[in-house]
């Protein structure tokens, strides 16, 4: 796996632009720069950082899929596709079917 492109492809699908998330990480914008460019590899703790700064668990930045069932795993895959606005939108509908 890359880490630098799947931390700049998470970045973009979040429509957050590198001085963004490298302030909510906590890190420099050139260090996140060189992240994303495969010059530099993350330690733990700061992937970490970038992570929680992204809303996504170690675990899904990996690729985990934790054992849902196929429609609930269909609806995430569905959702990924979508703009930020879009999420938004979706999330409060949801929210209002719940109640």
């Amino acid at each position: 796996m890359d880490i630098g492109q799947r931390v700049k492809d998470l970045r973009t699908l979040k429509g957050m632009k590198v001085v963004e998330l490298a302030k909510k990480a906590h890190i420099s914008q050139p260090y996140l720069s060189d992240i994303e460019k495969g010059r530099t590899t993350p330690s733990i703790d700061k992937l970490t950082s970038i992570c929680e700064a992204l809303d996504v668990t170690l675990g899904e930045f990996f690729g985990y899929t934790p054992n849902l069932p196929p429609d609930l795993l269909q609806l995430i895959e569905t959702a990924k596709k979508l703009t930020p606005e879009e999420r938004k939108a979706l999330t409060t509908f949801l929210q209002t079917l719940k109640g």
